[in-house]
């Protein structure tokens, strides 16, 4: 039981990572397209690949339940625990804003911007967290 919280963890967040990354593609093209460049924007796939991401990462809190049943503490992971939280943040924020969006639409300029921002930041983060992840792997599952 253990190996498989252990392994369940990253799992689903590389997975929220890559659907991340896909969700930021499109999000540039919105901005591409708020900048004169002429392309299509993929708003509803955008909205459920970014609510999906967004979902998967707060999810990613589990981390907590996962160290402190495996190890009987939790923030163990260091910097990676603490990070955690501001992820969860903009995570929230992401699909607050994200909301907002797409069920008022109307012109806007602050939003928009506020919201990509603190995406490309909450994904560099996620970046971060998965460097951080890839040696705590390799210090509690290749022992």
């Amino acid at each position: 039981m253990n190996s498989f919280l252990l392994w369940s963890h990253p799992v689903i967040q590389i997975i929220a990572m890559l659907i991340g990354i896909f969700a930021m593609v499109q999000g540039a093209k919105r901005f591409a397209m708020q900048h004169g460049k002429k392309c299509l924007f993929p708003w509803k796939q955008h909205v459920k690949l970014g609510s999906a991401a967004l979902i998967l990462w707060i999810f990613g809190a589990t981390g907590f339940y996962v160290t402190h049943t495996v190890f009987e503490v939790t923030h163990i992971t260091g910097i990676h625990a603490y990070l955690a939280w501001v992820i969860v943040i903009l995570s929230v924020f992401g699909l607050i804003s994200g909301y907002v969006m797409n069920k008022i639409k109307k012109r806007r300029k602050v939003l928009p911007a506020v919201h990509g921002a603190a995406n490309v930041i909450l994904l560099i983060l996620i970046l971060i967290e998965c460097y951080k992840g890839i040696w705590l792997m390799r210090d509690f599952l290749f022992d």
